[in-house]
């Protein structure tokens, strides 16, 4: 490089200017866009072609971490899934989505997807967390959630006591209180997959 050229200096810009200024293109034109926000006519054609990708985007992004999906239906659809499953308190792993999303592949509905193209490898699932601003966090809260029919138990509990001990006149001395604890295997992960930025984790 000569002495006399000066390097420019590259500028990145957040979704929400970029949609700004496609808005501001479309109610006028181009040319005027990149001279109202000083920018190259350039970008302002290439930001119209991408104007569906940017309000997809978070606002604060200033570029899609990834490429753009290639089954757009099926994502949108998995996300909603990974919500719901977290609205209800339920853990998601990276696995669970890998699974998930095999399972969805074979519905009629998403016809573009074929199980030939689409193997929901550990890199795609990477990559539709990032399109999704979705992360692994380690759970900050355990929830514990009491059965709705509890009070009906203890009551029903109650009775079957009572009739057994006048029935057989048992002495107090003979009644013993035991807590059990469950168990099982299949062990649940103390990390799930949830929203960036999320301040209690909770399962």
């Amino acid at each position: 490089m000569n002495n006399g050229e000066i390097k420019r200096k590259r500028s990145a810009y957040y979704a929400a200017f970029k949609l700004k200024v496609v808005e501001y293109a479309e109610a006028n034109n181009n040319c005027a866009a990149a001279r109202e926000f000083c920018i190259n006519e350039k970008k302002v054609r290439e930001w119209q072609k991408n104007k569906t990708t940017l309000k997809d985007m978070p606002r604060s992004k200033k570029k899609c971490p990834t490429r753009c999906a290639s089954f757009p239906e099926l994502e949108k659809d998995l996300n909603n899934w990974v919500v719901e499953c977290r609205q209800n308190g339920y853990i998601v792993t990276r696995t669970g989505i890998r699974l998930r999303a095999l399972q969805m592949s074979k519905d009629d509905k998403y016809k573009s997807v074929k199980p030939s193209m689409f193997v929901a490898s550990a890199g795609w699932c990477t990559r539709f967390m990032n399109r999704h601003g979705l992360c692994l966090c380690q759970r900050t809260k355990i929830a514990q959630k009491l059965p709705r029919d509890l009070e009906e138990k203890i009551e029903s509990f109650q009775r079957f006591i009572i009739k057994y001990r006048k029935e057989y006149a048992f002495e107090l001395s003979q009644i013993g209180n035991m807590d059990e604890t469950p168990m099982t295997f299949d062990l649940p992960s103390n990390r799930t997959v949830t929203g960036v930025g999320e301040k209690t984790v909770f399962n």
